[in-house]
């Protein structure tokens, strides 16, 4: 896919390489439909960027939802909102992260060195 469309919108998973997570228990979506389509239960595909029938994704830690790309790695297009519904989906904290954690101190590009917070949606309650 070209880097022309979408520009803004096309992201990696992670910076740090961490493999996907399904969303928290307990987590809230707009409707029945995305939490469904957010379950990802393929018995073929443990990862929901391997499999064709994904047609989104959430990221806890950013806070954010996308359409997985099929490149054969974990890019996706970032969507603001849901395709079911059309409620508005939250504003992505992708840069308050890399903003949090570089207040801190700390390199975002070393996952080992981050704190367990900074790898969960937990950094969002400590004043991300």
């Amino acid at each position: 896919m070209s880097q022309r469309l979408f520009p803004a919108r096309r992201v990696l998973w992670m910076p740090l390489g961490l493999a996907w997570r399904p969303p928290a228990e307990g987590a809230r979506f707009c409707c029945n439909e995305m939490g469904l389509s957010l379950a990802h239960d393929c018995g073929q595909h443990a990862d929901p960027f391997d499999c064709a029938d994904t047609a989104l994704v959430y990221n806890e830690v950013f806070d954010e939802y996308g359409m997985p790309v099929r490149d054969g790695g974990m890019s996706y297009l970032v969507v603001s909102h849901c395709p079911w519904c059309g409620a508005r989906l939250p504003q992505s904290r992708r840069d308050a992260w890399f903003d949090a954690v570089e207040a801190s101190g700390l390199d975002p590009d070393d996952a080992e060195a981050l704190p367990a917070r900074y790898l969960t949606a937990a950094w969002r309650s400590n004043g991300g």
